[in-house]
C-alpha cells in the first residue's frame, strides 16, 4: 500500500504546541469566581469543562449559562465571563511553556515544504497575538479559533489549501474528543497526541475504538508521519 500523501499538518493548541490545559481550567474557574458564582456550581462547570476540553470558551459559558439549576446567578451575561477569562488568562497564555520538541518538529516540517496550521478552541484574535509574541506565528499558514467551530476552521483550511472534502491528505494532531470530532467532519487524519490531555481514558478508548494512532507529544510525530 502506498504511503498516504502529507498535504498538510494541522495542530490543535493546547495541549499539543503549548503546556496549557491545566491553566485554562484553572482560569474558567477563577472567572466564575470573580463574578460570583457558586462554588458548587464551578465545581460541576470545571468538571464538564475538562470533559469537553478543545470547546470554545463562546460555547461553554453558554451552555453553563443555560442551567436552570445554578445556586447562584449573578448579573454576568456570556460576554462578561469570556471578558473575565481572556483577561485572566492573557499574560499567562503567553508565558506558559511548549510541549517537549514543539520548536524542533515544526521547524523539521517547514523544512520538508509541510504546510502547517493551527485549528483551536482558543479565541482566534488571541491565539494570532499569542503566537506572535512568543514567535511562533510565521511558522504557520493561518492560525484558525474560535468563535468559529473546529470544524468551520478546517473547512476554511481545505479552502486554503485549495483542497476538496474530504481532507484525506491532511493530518490534525489534537488531544481531545472534539479534535477527534472535527478531523472526522472534514475526512482528516487524526493523531491522538497523550500527555497533556486532559481526556486520556476517554482518548484511549476512542484510539482503540477506531483505530487512530497515539503519540505522547509532538517529539513522537515525525516518525508517524514517515512510517
Amino acid at each position: 500500500m502506498a504511503k498516504p500523501k502529507l498535504g498538510a499538518v494541522v495542530f490543535d493548541c493546547d495541549g499539543v504546541l503549548l503546556v496549557s490545559n491545566t491553566l485554562k481550567v484553572a482560569v474558567f474557574r477563577e472567572a466564575l469566581a470573580e463574578k460570583g458564582f457558586h462554588p458548587d456550581d464551578i465545581a460541576r462547570f470545571s468538571r464538564y469543562q475538562v470533559a469537553n476540553f478543545g470547546t470554545s470558551r463562546y460555547r461553554l459559558f453558554e451552555h453553563f449559562l443555560s442551567w436552570s439549576d445554578l445556586k447562584i446567578r449573578p448579573d454576568a451575561d456570556r460576554d462578561a465571563l469570556v471578558e473575565a477569562y481572556a483577561r485572566l488568562l492573557r499574560s499567562r497564555y503567553t508565558r506558559c511553556a511548549s510541549t517537549p520538541g514543539m520548536r524542533e518538529v515544526l521547524d523539521g516540517l517547514i523544512a520538508r515544504g509541510v504546510p502547517l496550521f493551527v485549528v483551536s478552541g482558543s479565541d482566534g484574535t488571541e491565539l494570532r497575538e499569542v503566537f506572535a509574541e512568543r514567535g511562533l506565528a510565521g511558522r504557520f499558514r493561518a492560525i484558525h479559533g474560535s468563535p468559529a467551530t473546529k470544524t468551520e476552521n478546517l473547512k476554511l483550511v481545505a479552502e486554503e489549501l485549495g483542497s476538496a472534502l474530504p481532507l484525506e491528505d491532511v493530518w490534525f494532531i489534537g488531544d481531545a474528543e472534539a479534535d477527534f470530532k472535527a478531523a472526522q467532519a472534514v475526512g482528516a487524519r487524526f493523531v491522538y497526541a497523550d500527555h497533556f490531555s486532559t481526556a486520556k481514558p476517554r482518548m484511549r478508548a476512542l484510539a482503540a475504538e477506531h483505530g487512530f494512532p497515539t503519540i505522547r507529544d509532538l517529539r513522537g510525530l515525525p516518525a508517524l508521519l514517515d512510517a
